[in-house]
């Protein structure tokens, strides 16, 4: 009984092992590499998108055509983060599911209507293309509510 028990504990600890080597670390420089939704500008823009993760955060900075940086930090212990993009502060969220990271943040447009973003992060199984999915939500303004689905390539 005592061997049956022992080996039930050792799978067990095997088994939350394994799960706990699923979850992707997500550091490393990509280049975008595809946009497309119903919003998605007809030339593809230069982003690079420099991901740094430590533990229980991650910091993001995006950089853009004109050089641009907006550099956002996230809590991955499910902690809210403060985040202060393109002159709104946001409240933000994350949540690991598989191999999936998933963002929600919230803010208010300059003329008080509350917004909600969802983004999903996944990387491939070789880790070297991250696709995000972007879904943005406007409260009483469904009309304009969109996705926007982007792929980035590992340096």
């Amino acid at each position: 009984m005592k061997i049956i028990g022992l080996a039930i504990c050792c799978l067990l600890l095997i088994s939350a092992t394994s799960i706990a080597q699923e979850a992707h670390d997500f550091s490393g420089t990509f280049v975008l590499t595809s946009l497309k939704g119903e919003n998605a500008a007809k030339k593809l823009p230069k982003i690079l998108l420099k991901v740094i993760q430590n533990g229980n955060s991650m910091e993001v900075a995006e950089t853009f055509d004109d050089g641009k940086t907006i550099t956002t930090k996230y809590f991955l212990d499910g902690r809210e983060s403060r985040n202060f993009t393109s002159g709104v502060p946001t409240s933000d969220k994350t949540e690991a599911k598989d191999k999936t990271l998933v963002i929600r943040s919230s803010y208010r447009l300059a003329n008080g209507v509350p917004v909600r973003e969802t983004q999903k992060w996944e990387l491939s199984i070789d880790s070297k293309t991250l696709k995000i999915r972007r879904q943005t939500q406007f409260e009483g303004m469904s009309a304009m509510d969109f996705t926007m689905d982007e792929a980035y390539q590992r340096q």
